[in-house]
């Protein structure tokens, strides 16, 4: 099995000893805990679960992303963890005595591991967050916590949180830990540069034996795994470093491609596109194009998976090559037939008819007197389409077949001689990235949505912005945007708080949230003029979201071989609209 294949397995059994622990399903994890070989670990996870279960999670959830702006989050998050294992054993074993057992077994493992170890790895660990680890487990099979330092023994001592505290209660509790033992003011995340050099010196980040991550970073598997990227949910939308904003650019960068604009025509972009639901994020534009080969390797390897999956997703079409060159001459047919009955009125310049202001200054310095404009009836049509495809972690089971769909359209387009460019977009690190892989001038070729690729989350809201800055370059007088999504949007990064609405405090991006805030972008692209239609392939609960955010102008797809006559009756109806 691919290691991608057993990433996303191990996650999903962190998943569910997570739900099960917390009696609650389907939520996006803060933490998850994995052994050092990458497999879970099912009595801390178990442990997760019992937090979410008993404290509440909009409390601790301000205090994870104080410590998130900490320069020393990892060490932050080990002993945050420490005491929250304590509590939450507390809390749990009263009504679950077999939790002792799971207790003593996890701390036979963790010494269990230590034999596996060369010297050397065992000489090198001296992360204070494996010490005080190392204390716990020392405890709960009934011998000495062995520390030796009175720095770290009061430090441990106050971190057996019991299992009388409430969330409030571990939050304040904690960020005074953190003041007093390192300086930490829950603010700048920053320490006194002498204390600095002096804790680090004593926390060499070394492997532990087992460790809570929470990570940003790109991670997806094939369609047929499941897999999934691992991320915080749920990060409010504030400022963070400079530092931080430049390695999250590059991160994004390295992952996806160099970006279409330079910085000061991004920076343009993102002041106008990232305002008010928006704040805080960014939009990247990208057509998938690298630079010079990344030195991470956990990058290399996301690049080496993309690769992957382009190859399957033309393995996909090229073992259903008769059915989908079948769709695309349906298809085709349908759109041609739709212009044949509904001709597009071509506007050209007259010596007489309607005053066109813009071609005022050719009869006064080139004395052209075709300044008006006249209109007859020509069967090359007078509009483009543009198709976005939803690229999100969600859509990981059916990425073959998104990409067929995505070529299908694309290539139909083209035989009626229909400008049409083609993106996907999906949201990592508080970056929407828009991944173009043919624009109108037809340069690229519709070959490179084979491309396509799913991980990440999906700001539907800000997407459809990104969609509208793309459509602006667009050769014709009318512009049809078809959607190809489940209609759930979801992203990490909340709405941020609105006075003039009436919100004191933000919102996660996702369910009742995130589909008003992509309904209303929906209305203002049809207001401006862009025909907007979406084409599902998800479960059956997203109608009743796609209803919601483009009225009756979606369609589902549950075969490929229903595609054409769907699709085509769509953009039948926006032709005809446009005549009205």
């Amino acid at each position: 099995m691919a290691h991608s294949d057993n990433t996303s397995s191990a996650r999903r059994r962190a998943l569910n000893m997570i739900w099960t622990a917390a009696g609650e399903y389907g939520f996006e994890p803060e933490f998850m805990a994995f052994l050092q070989d990458g497999s879970p670990d099912f009595y801390l996870n178990s442990i997760i679960g019992y937090v979410h279960k008993w404290y509440d999670q909009d409390i601790l959830r301000q205090l994870y992303d104080i410590i998130d702006g900490a320069l020393l989050k990892e060490t932050f998050d080990g002993l945050l963890w420490i005491g929250l294992e304590s509590c939450a054993f507390a809390r749990e074993s009263a009504c679950r005595p077999v939790l002792a057992e799971m207790r003593a077994a996890c701390a036979e493992s963790f010494f269990a591991q230590q034999l596996t170890r060369s010297r050397q790895q065992w000489m090198a660990q001296n992360s204070l967050v494996y010490a005080l680890q190392e204390a716990r487990w020392r405890t709960v099979l009934g011998r000495p916590a062995g520390l030796k330092n009175p720095w770290e023994k009061r430090l441990f001592q106050e971190l057996n949180y019991g299992g009388d505290m409430d969330a409030r209660d571990i939050r304040n509790r904690t960020l005074d830990i953190f003041r007093r033992y390192f300086h930490f003011d829950g603010v700048s995340g920053r320490l006194p540069l002498s204390r600095l050099r002096r804790v680090l010196g004593n926390m060499t980040r070394k492997a532990l034996p087992v460790r809570f991550t929470r990570s940003e970073d790109l991670r997806f598997g094939s369609s047929s795994t499941g897999g999934a990227v691992t991320a915080r949910k749920g990060k409010d939308l504030r400022p963070i470093s400079a530092a931080q904003e430049e390695r999250d650019r590059l991160y994004i960068e390295n992952c996806f491609g160099l970006p279409l604009f330079d910085r000061e025509t991004a920076a343009e972009i993102d002041e106008t596109l990232c305002t008010d639901r928006h704040l805080g994020c960014h939009i990247y534009f990208t057509d998938g194009r690298h630079g010079a080969p990344a030195s991470d390797p956990l990058i290399r390897k996301t690049l080496r998976d993309a690769e992957a999956q382009r190859d399957k997703n033309l393995e996909r079409f090229r073992n259903r090559r008769r059915i989908y060159r079948n769709s695309i001459t349906r298809l085709a047919r349908q759109i041609e037939n739709a212009l044949l009955v509904y001709p597009q009125p071509l506007k050209v310049p007259a010596r007489s008819g309607r005053l066109m202001p813009s071609r005022v200054w050719r009869a006064l310095y080139l004395n052209d007197d075709r300044i008006f404009s006249d209109t007859y009836e020509e069967e090359q049509p007078d509009f483009s389409v543009d198709i976005m495809l939803d690229a999100s972690a969600s859509r990981l089971q059916s990425q073959e077949t998104i990409a067929a769909q995505g070529y299908v359209i694309a290539e139909s387009l083209r035989l009626c001689r229909i400008p049409a460019q083609i993106y996907s977009f999906l949201s990592l690190r508080g970056h929407t990235v828009m991944r173009l892989f043919c624009g109108y001038d037809g340069k690229e070729k519709a070959e490179n949505i084979f491309d396509y690729f799913a991980a990440g989350w999906n700001r539907d809201g800000l997407a459809l912005r990104g969609a509208s800055h793309l459509m602006e370059h667009s050769p014709a007088g009318n512009r049809i945007l078809i959607i190809l999504t489940d209609a759930s949007p979801n992203d990490d990064r909340r709405i941020p708080p609105d006075r003039t609405d009436g919100r004191l405090t933000g919102r996660d991006y996702s369910g009742e949230a995130g589909i008003e805030d992509t309904a209303a972008e929906v209305r203002q692209l049809r207001k401006d003029g862009v025909r907007v239609m979406a084409v599902l392939n998800g479960e059956d609960g997203a109608a009743e979201a796609a209803r919601k955010i483009y009225g009756d102008d979606f369609t589902r797809i549950e075969r490929i071989e229903n595609l054409s006559d769907a699709v085509g009756l769509l953009i039948q109806r926006q032709i005809e609209k446009m005549q009205r």
